[in-house]
């Protein structure tokens, strides 16, 4: 205090704190949801499985107190998501075996709910994937907000920059410019590079026939020290085969972007439309909604913790809770602040 009062003397501005960025929290909703269904399998309340609702809010809870998170953002696949992918690509996601378990949807509805009542911002359009949702909002989020998003998915690690990292689940570990070489060979920039080259087995995404990541750190080393375009790939190629008596039939097909089997289209043009997530597929609908999420404070009119509770006695969660129903008031705790920042920002973008 002496020292700031000696500056004031001397004519000299006190120095000013920074203001405090937002840490928000986005969701990959499915993803959470099917780890949180599948892995608390023994978790029941009178012969009914509610362990997928306990789980995804067990989690949710243990990220937001670890992480510091100020908001919550939850994305859902619409349930004709990938329509937009398969103007381009008919292919896409076609040996993914479809399946309805009525038990999972029911508990992921009643997730639905309570995040309604928890002043947890969620959407979901029908033609469209979380993915998009998820990469629109970060490309467009605020200036003093930084970003965590909660997915499996590694498509979504384009998005890793100064102020937005991944929270892979699988590895429980957030991954971001400085660990990133962790987990993956490359160089965070080149995350969507490596697989529209490669394709993805998983998305039934084809790729160049023979190439994989290894064969692109064998050939292209600079992809593991910075971002690499693929112009630059296939210039490097051609300067390869010059240099060759005998042509590898493996960079002639990085050369000419040859696939196995039939593929409609130019297999780098159409890879890229449908992995690049710097330029997200979303409806007009959709963009203006995220838009929202982003932007607008979200109205507390209609919002209750006591619906909260009452749900969680009717499902039974509160009994599955540490410490029974003594455990409630420990285990709203970090959502219950949540909620009251979210009535902050709206108080104030009323006044």
């Amino acid at each position: 205090m002496l020292d700031l009062l000696i500056l004031a003397d001397m004519g000299l501005k006190t120095p000013r704190r920074k203001p405090k960025k937002t840490k928000t929290l986005i969701v990959d909703g499915n993803v959470l949801m099917k780890r949180s269904y599948n892995g608390a399998k023994n978790v029941y309340y009178k012969d009914k499985h509610i362990g997928g609702i306990f789980a995804f809010y067990s989690t949710l809870r243990k990220i937001i107190i670890e992480h510091k998170i100020d908001k919550v953002v939850i994305t859902w696949d619409g349930e004709r998501g990938g329509t937009l992918r398969l103007d381009y690509y008919p292919e896409y996601k076609g040996n993914r075996p479809r399946f309805f378990d009525k038990e999972y949807e029911l508990q992921k509805l009643r997730v639905k709910q309570y995040a309604e009542d928890l002043s947890i911002r969620q959407y979901e359009h029908s033609d469209v994937e979380s993915d998009d949702l998820m990469a629109f909002y970060c490309l467009n989020k605020k200036k003093m907000e930084e970003v965590m998003i909660y997915t499996n998915d590694r498509d979504l690690c384009q998005m890793i920059n100064e102020e937005v990292t991944i929270f892979l689940a699988d590895k429980k570990m957030e991954v971001g410019i400085g660990n990133y070489q962790w987990f993956f060979e490359h160089h965070y920039k080149n995350a969507g590079l490596v697989k529209i080259i490669e394709g993805c087995k998983s998305d039934f995404i084809k790729g160049v026939d023979g190439v994989t990541e290894n064969t692109l750190l064998k050939y292209f080393p600079q992809i593991k020290e910075r971002e690499v375009t693929l112009d630059e790939i296939i210039d490097s190629s051609k300067k390869i085969q010059e240099e060759r008596k005998t042509p590898l039939k493996v960079i002639t097909n990085i050369i000419e972007g040859k696939t196995r089997g039939t593929h409609k289209g130019p297999l780098y043009e159409i890879n890229r439309k449908i992995i690049n997530l710097n330029e997200p597929l979303l409806t007009e609908e959709a963009t203006e909604c995220v838009k929202n999420l982003i932007k607008l404070p979200l109205d507390p009119n209609g919002r209750e913790q006591k619906n909260v509770l009452k749900m969680m006695i009717e499902d039974g969660v509160i009994y599955s809770l540490p410490g029974g129903e003594n455990g409630y008031l420990n285990f709203m705790e970090p959502f219950v602040k949540l909620i009251k920042k979210e009535k902050l920002n709206f108080k104030k973008r009323k006044k």
